[in-house]
């Protein structure tokens, strides 16, 4: 062992810290695995819908906090009970079907995340109406017509959309019904309709909708997907049997809550065991661990963006520990990674409880990453320093969990196992095993809305759910995700190659920000070629080249060495051919993937 650290002290030191006695199962499987080996053995929620749901959980924890939530610079979390909580929301039903709702009628809310978000979607749920969640980040003509496609009979809307309430009164459509979260009006809505008597549980089917999505879109026009009740809390319940949530957690919302992932997994999957979940107000890092550190909590659920920039901070400052120390530590995490790929974590969690104390995230039990690809090398990262990261995999039209990786059994290259009553196959397989990815679950949504063409479009004959995304499965039935169906590049030798797996080798590039990589027609051949469009890193090339001008020349000089730098690590086939330099960073959805049908015209794309 180098740095002037003996191997003995490195042993004593194992030893001393019980990494001797830590029983360490082989996994290794002779089967695909069947849900009995890797699932809880807990019972399944019994809810036929979010009725009965909501009157479950205030009886059970009616005095547990559910919510906490703080604004600015508040020093103190506001709090809600579960009792608290289904009080509000049902102040909510009360007030829209007093003001003439009436069953299956939509409730479009366009709002940041915060406690009265929480009440509308519940509010509205309980009230047998559909809610409606707008991604934020839409343009405010985006908004405007989805409450027209959906003729919603009532709107719900942040403060800083106040200009789009006031011009609906010149639409063609108007919502009946259009509320400020923030205003007097909204406190007192519903407040004097005691006597307005709310659904029943039997006045509501399990299949009836609960909500409808418009998918941000990687890939064009937005459809609205249709949830049902009985859909989304059976994928609740996947979530909770893979990943093991107890009443102890408190869970931690650092995404939008109008995609049905946070609302699966960070909203509905904790209340229905009795945890709290905090609700952070903005996306930024010293906001997320002031109220990480403040309220204890245990369980983090965000996209891989959100892990490689907080991969990025940690190692900066554990990098300029002396590299005396760092060395032993490094064979230290070598360790803590070979166990959490065996299903222990608790080596890591032991040994490097400093490192994540000194982040201010000494009370993460476990780390999610779903909605887009988690980089191996930050998956590896973060289980190395016993944060015990697992990712998944999903899809709005099932709610959105298909598959996930567990803390017990998990493979960082794959999406992990299909989640709970979910059948994954394989279907138009290739010679290497890969085809598309199709899915059956009781989370398939109803349809998109008054879209019968698009949704007949999606499903098979036989009912499984296409998702556009080709991969395979290995032997004990880990998911592997290749690329998406409609990105596929082939070349003049009939190869087919994934746009997603080439720009996966520039991650963690000092050159490289963001890289998108397309098939560019070739005449002479008749195949295509391997083009990239690049965004330099502009912060961390101004760091290495202080003295530089970053002109277009020096630009295209350091990034086409970078690009036969990694060439040399591909076939032949898969190699880039040519690449163009962007100045800007692409436009992306809600999930910070890029929109790459925006980028398929050669005019778009610098």
């Amino acid at each position: 062992m180098s740095f002037g650290v003996s191997n003995t002290l490195i042993h004593a030191f194992v030893v001393e810290i019980g990494v001797d006695k830590i029983a360490i199962p082989c996994v290794k499987y002779k089967n695909m695995l069947d849900y009995s080996e890797y699932l809880a053995d807990w019972p399944d929620l019994p809810y036929p819908n979010f009725i009965a749901w909501l009157a479950d959980i205030e009886k059970k924890w009616a005095n547990n906090t559910a919510l906490l939530f703080r604004s600015g610079k508040e020093k103190n979390f506001t709090t809600w009970t579960y009792q608290k909580m289904a009080a509000e929301s049902r102040r909510i039903s009360r007030g829209l079907l007093t003001a003439g709702l009436n069953k299956g009628d939509r409730v479009v809310l366009w709002a940041e995340n915060r406690l009265e978000w929480i009440a509308v979607w519940i509010g509205t749920a309980v009230a047998g109406l559909v809610i409606v969640p707008v991604d934020f980040l839409v343009s405010d003509q985006e908004c405007l017509n989805i409450i027209e496609i959906t003729k919603a009979k009532a709107f719900f809307y942040s403060s800083k959309k106040e200009n789009v309430a006031s011009g609906l009164k010149e639409k063609a459509f108007v919502p009946p019904i259009s509320i400020c979260l923030t205003s007097e009006q909204f406190i007192d809505f519903g407040k004097n309709c005691e006597s307005q008597v709310l659904p029943q549980i039997q006045d509501v089917a399990e299949h009836d909708p609960i909500s409808i999505v418009f998918t941000s879109g990687t890939s064009g026009f937005a459809k609205g997907v249709t949830l049902h009740h009985k859909g989304v809390i059976a994928n609740v319940n996947a979530a909770i049997m893979s990943l093991r949530a107890y009443p102890s957690d408190v869970f931690i919302n650092v995404l939008p809550l109008h995609h049905t992932y946070p609302t699966t997994c960070s909203f509905i999957s904790p209340l229905s065991v009795g945890a709290s979940t905090i609700i952070i107000e903005r996306l930024v890092g010293e906001v997320v661990v002031r109220d990480i550190k403040d309220a204890g909590g245990t369980f983090l659920i965000a996209v891989p963006l959100l892990y490689d920039k907080m991969m990025s901070a940690i190692d900066q400052k554990y990098q300029k520990l002396p590299i005396i120390i760092r060395g032993p530590l490094n064979f230290l995490r070598k360790i803590a990674l070979d166990q959490a790929n065996k299903g222990k974590v608790e080596f890591g969690q032991r040994v490097f409880k400093f490192i994540r104390k000194k982040a201010g995230l000494e009370s993460i039990r476990i780390t999610v990453a779903g909605g887009g690809p988690l980089s191996i090398k930050t998956a590896d990262f973060f289980d190395s320093f016993g944060f015990n990261m697992v990712h998944g995999y999903g899809m709005s039209e099932n709610c959105p969990l298909i598959s996930v990786n567990t803390p017990w059994h998990r493979r960082n290259r794959s999406v992990g196992l299909p989640v709970k009553y979910t059948d994954v196959k394989i279907i138009d397989a290739n010679g290497e095993g890969v085809g598309e990815i199709a899915v059956k679950s009781p989370s398939l949504m109803v349809g998109y809305y008054e879209n019968p063409e698009a949704t007949a479009e999606i499903f098979s004959e036989d009912g499984y759910l296409k998702t556009g995304d080709l991969g395979y499965k290995d032997a004990d039935g880990f998911i592997y995700i290749s690329g998406r169906k409609k990105n596929l590049i082939v070349s003049s030798g009939g190869k087919n190659i994934y746009p997603e797996e080439i720009e996966s080798h520039f991650e963690g590039s000092r050159i490289v920000a963001e890289i998108l990589v397309l098939g560019r027609n070739e005449e002479e051949f008749g195949g295509e070629q391997v083009f990239a469009v690049v965004v330099p890193n502009f912060d961390l090339l101004v760091q290495d080249y202080p003295n530089k001008e970053l002109s277009d020349d020096f630009l295209n000089e350091v990034i086409k060495k970078e690009i036969e730098r990694i060439n040399r690590s591909l076939v032949t086939y898969k190699k880039i051919s040519d690449f163009a330099v962007r100045r800007e960073g692409f436009e992306k959805n809600a999930q910070q993937k890029i929109r790459r049908f925006l980028y398929k015209t050669p005019t778009n794309r610098i």
